[in-house]
């Protein structure tokens, strides 16, 4: 399971975002954790999708979970990913996905 212990509505962003865009195995990565490279590079490129659609969002004037600008969620996004990747020896997947987006 993935914990997000410092910002926990994180994972409600992410949660919700994997639904609206039908991604089963992002729903599927919450609940059992990540154990590979291979999923941490879709869980990375999720995420990355994700923060294109908050902005999408709030330029669209969309509520997300109470609110229409969740764009100030995206530091805290970064560091409960980071933090996640790195306690798994996969930060350096995180890093490159983020240098390349």
């Amino acid at each position: 399971m993935i914990e997000f212990n410092r910002y926990p509505h994180v994972g409600a962003v992410i949660e919700y975002y994997a639904k609206k865009l039908n991604n089963n195995k992002i729903v599927d990565l919450l609940k059992t954790g990540i154990s590979s490279e291979g999923e941490a590079i879709v869980y990375g490129e999720f995420i990355i999708t994700m923060i294109d659609h908050i902005a999408q969002d709030m330029q669209n004037d969309i509520s997300v979970l109470g609110s229409k600008d969740n764009t100030s969620m995206i530091p805290d996004i970064d560091y409960e990913v980071s933090l996640y990747l790195a306690n798994r020896g996969l930060e350096d997947i995180w890093d490159k996905l983020c240098d390349e987006s």
